[in-house]
């Protein structure tokens, strides 16, 4: 065999071998980003969902509260408690995070 084929021979191999390795790459890198933005997606539906409740929730309170204390203040204590929770909720992830 003259030393052109054998180069051109290995030259091939490694070109596919090296196709065949991107490839795999390209498709677990493409796997890997569809469900990144998948679950990217679910968590921006969940926390949605959970600030419509959260909305609901404190409204409805509000309005029992208002047939009890005057409603700037029924406002206001719901607004004090769920801006502490925040902060709990908060620094509790980052708490969580830290370690």
């Amino acid at each position: 065999m003259p030393e052109d084929e054998k180069s051109s021979i290995i030259e091939a191999l490694v070109r596919a071998i090296a196709q065949r390795a991107l490839g795999f790459l390209n498709r677990y890198v493409d796997r890997a980003v569809k469900r990144a933005l998948r679950m990217a997606g679910l968590y921006m539906a969940g926390l949605v969902i959970a600030l419509i409740g959260i909305i609901f929730l404190a409204t409805g309170i509000v309005k029992w509260l208002a047939m009890i204390i005057p409603s700037w203040l029924a406002w206001t204590i719901v607004g004090i408690v769920l801006l502490l929770w925040g902060m709990v909720l908060t620094l509790a992830t980052f708490a969580a995070s830290k370690s």
